[in-house]
């Protein structure tokens, strides 16, 4: 499907929606966390949720607000095509493995969380695990930042890697160009519908695309082949 008719400020629009819905559904759990720990409790409870509802305030805080603004520039200004050029596949990472991550990290938490309160044992012990639930969760989460500015183009005249942030970075290649294609998938993500599609131009960083962690790498690299002169 192309999207080469829709102006790019709607796309633009429609993209930020979506990723402002994903930011918040993997922040609100925290916020509502927080809430919960500072008003919601009752008054006996609120001293020993103190200190995991500020923790848990600041984490959702920092991802609604980080995303928000992540996801902003991400999604301005869409590529520019130029006259006659079509549109034919956009596509970003997967979060999946950023969730993936995250949602392991909750029950170290957890665990951490019932031996720092319910139980007498050394901090030692709680605070390790908390420790390696962190870790696991700032793996996810700086993967689904970085995820949000990744985008992968393809249009019927070239191949681009976008990289959006605070400043923009593209990488293309002209379809004319194009003298390898090669599809880049183990055994973890063929179980799982992901993977990799390399195009190359030459020998080089900058002669080089890797669209990387895609969802169902298989059309995209079926496209790319369908490109190249016969």
């Amino acid at each position: 499907m192309t999207t080469s008719n829709v102006p790019s400020e709607i796309r633009g629009v429609s993209t930020f929606i979506v990723k402002t819905i994903v930011n918040m559904i993997v922040s609100l759990p925290f916020l509502i966390f927080a809430v919960y720990g500072l008003i919601l409790a009752e008054e006996e409870a609120k001293a020993d949720l103190l200190l995991p509802s500020v923790v848990c305030g600041g984490i959702g805080g920092f991802l609604l607000i980080t995303g928000f603004f992540l996801g902003f520039f991400s999604s301005f200004p869409m590529p520019m095509l130029v006259k006659g050029e079509q549109e034919l596949i956009k596509r970003h990472p997967t979060m999946r493995p950023a969730y993936v991550r995250m949602l392991i990290s909750v029950p170290f938490f957890a665990l951490g969380g019932y031996l720092f309160f319910m139980t007498n044992l050394p901090y030692v012990y709680p605070f390790v695990i908390a420790v390696i639930g962190f870790w696991l969760f700032f793996k996810g989460t700086t993967r689904y930042l970085r995820n949000l500015c990744i985008t992968y183009l393809v249009t019927d005249r070239r191949i681009i890697h976008m990289y959006k942030f605070l400043w923009l970075y593209t990488n293309e290649i002209p379809v004319g160009r194009i003298i390898s294609i090669q599809e880049a998938r183990g055994l973890f993500e063929i179980l799982t519908g992901r993977g990799s599609v390399v195009v190359s131009s030459g020998i080089g960083a900058r002669m080089t695309i890797r669209m990387e962690e895609i969802d169902d790498p298989g059309p995209v690299a079926n496209e790319l082949r369908g490109l190249l002169p016969e």
